[in-house]
């Protein structure tokens, strides 16, 4: 989606829903996801490509980079579980865990990184749009039944 695109779908999202620019960024963000991975649940669906095609011993997770969010602002992993992170905050956008135990390369506006995730990832990161956003990677927990 190009930049103009983005920002003229913005601007009516905001205008017909009367949302604030944080609403409309979550909105953004949840339909970015849909589009951009919704097919594969369509094709699934529809038996045109089996299931085990897109299974994998590792979890994905998705975040979207936006403006002025995160999202999901926060995701509960695994170690071994991938993070994918799509970019669509307009301009190139470096992630950083809180406390400097990682960090990733820049990835470039309508980009994306996966990552890899183990133990010591966990916790708070950060990354700087038009401001500070932050996202939580939570470590699951397995249940007392488990």
């Amino acid at each position: 989606m190009g930049s103009h695109c983005r920002g003229y779908f913005r601007s009516q999202l905001a205008t017909s829903l009367n949302a604030s620019a944080i609403e409309v960024e979550l909105i953004s963000g949840l339909l970015i996801l849909l589009l951009r991975f919704g097919l594969v649940v369509a094709f699934v669906s529809c038996g045109l490509v089996p299931l085990g095609a897109f299974q994998a011993s590792a979890e994905e997770h998705i975040v979207v980079i936006l403006e002025a969010a995160y999202f999901p602002r926060n995701t509960t992993v695994e170690p071994g579980d991938v993070v994918r992170f799509v970019n669509e905050s307009g301009r190139e956008h470096e992630i950083f865990h809180v406390n400097g135990q990682w960090a990733t390369a820049p990835i470039a506006e309508g980009e994306e990184l996966l990552v890899t995730i183990d133990e010591g990832m966990t916790g708070p990161f950060y990354g700087v749009t038009l401001q500070r956003i932050e996202g939580r990677l939570d470590l699951l927990r397995p249940s007392v039944t488990d």
